[in-house]
């Protein structure tokens, strides 16, 4: 007979564990814990990466955006470019005035004024000689003249009557008889060049120029000047002053007219005169540019020699009587 199997004896150690108090499970007896493969947690790295690029640019943007909304809109620059070497400019503080004291103006500085220097400033206006006649324009009260045009329908200066026809004369020049046979009657003369001289326009010039015997009695300054209220006003003055005396020489105050280089001459006297003055006339207007209108004042001495004076410079000619006075 075989012997029975020997029974180890049991580990002097070891515990019974009751039936009642068996160890708790915790659910992960029996299961391995999970392992993730590199490619997987490649993809989760990256993702990672794209999510936080893409909150740091939405951050970046947001207030971009916000101050791209307000912003004014654009103002053009002009594109300067400079030409040449720029030559830097150097300061210094010695360059600045000392403001800190009151500055007086030593007499060697005064400024003068002196109306006289300025008497020329009028004339300085540029003259336009060629004539346009304007077909169809009405006066209007416009003064074309300026512009040497002249104006259909409109009237030349007049004086005593004569000239309504002369519309583009622009300097006019009165050569006035103020001899002693004048005495009685030149206070009428007086107040016809009132009357003519404050009809003149602005665009037009004159000059008065009174002879007797000698030397030409002229208005200041002795030249044309502007038809404007100052100047117009400055002869009624000196118009005043004027006396009659001495005898009848015309020709020294007709070649003084031609000096002023007119359009129009206006020549009255009252006596017969030296009948070489019309040779004179015909060299010194030779061209025929200059239009004489004659005026016998109340006496028909000097009349033949006025008419043909008139006749031969394409003016006009008139007797005045005591018939023809306001």
């Amino acid at each position: 007979m075989t012997e029975p199997d020997k029974v180890e004896p049991a580990d002097q150690t070891s515990k019974t564990i009751p039936d009642d108090e068996e160890p708790k499970r915790t659910g992960h007896e029996g299961s391995a814990a999970p392992q993730l493969t590199g490619r997987e947690i490649l993809a989760t790295w990256i993702t990672s990466v794209i999510v936080h690029v893409v909150l740091f640019v939405t951050m970046f943007m947001v207030p971009w955006l916000s101050q791209a909304a307000n912003k004014p809109p654009d103002v053009p620059v002009p594109n300067v470019q400079l030409v040449g070497d720029v030559e830097p400019v150097s300061f210094s503080p010695s360059q600045v005035p000392d403001l800190s004291q009151d500055q007086t103006v030593s007499p060697q500085e005064e400024i003068r004024f002196d109306p006289k220097d300025f008497e020329g400033v009028s004339d300085l206006a540029t003259e336009v000689k060629p004539d346009l006649a304007v077909i169809g324009i009405g006066t209007g009260g416009g003064d074309f003249s300026k512009f040497g045009l002249s104006v259909g329908g409109g009237r030349g200066p007049r004086f005593f009557g004569l000239g309504e026809n002369a519309t583009g004369a622009r300097r006019i020049v009165y050569v006035v008889d103020r001899s002693g046979s004048m005495t009685d009657t030149f206070d009428f003369v007086r107040q016809e060049l009132r009357r003519s001289i404050s009809a003149l326009r602005r665009s037009q010039k004159f000059h008065v120029i009174f002879f007797s015997a000698g030397k030409p009695l002229e208005n200041p300054p002795r030249r044309p000047v502007s038809a404007i209220r100052a100047q117009k006003e400055q002869f009624f003055d000196f118009l005043d002053s004027v006396y009659t005396g001495g005898r009848t020489d015309p020709t020294p105050a007709m070649i003084r007219a031609f000096d002023c280089e007119p359009d129009l001459i206006y020549f009255l006297t009252d006596g017969e005169f030296d009948r070489a003055l019309i040779g004179r006339l015909d060299k010194i207007n030779r061209d025929r540019k200059v239009r004489i209108f004659a005026i016998a004042y109340f006496n028909q001495e000097g009349a033949d020699l006025l008419r043909t004076i008139a006749r031969e410079h394409r003016g006009e000619f008139k007797f005045v009587s005591e018939d023809d006075l306001p």
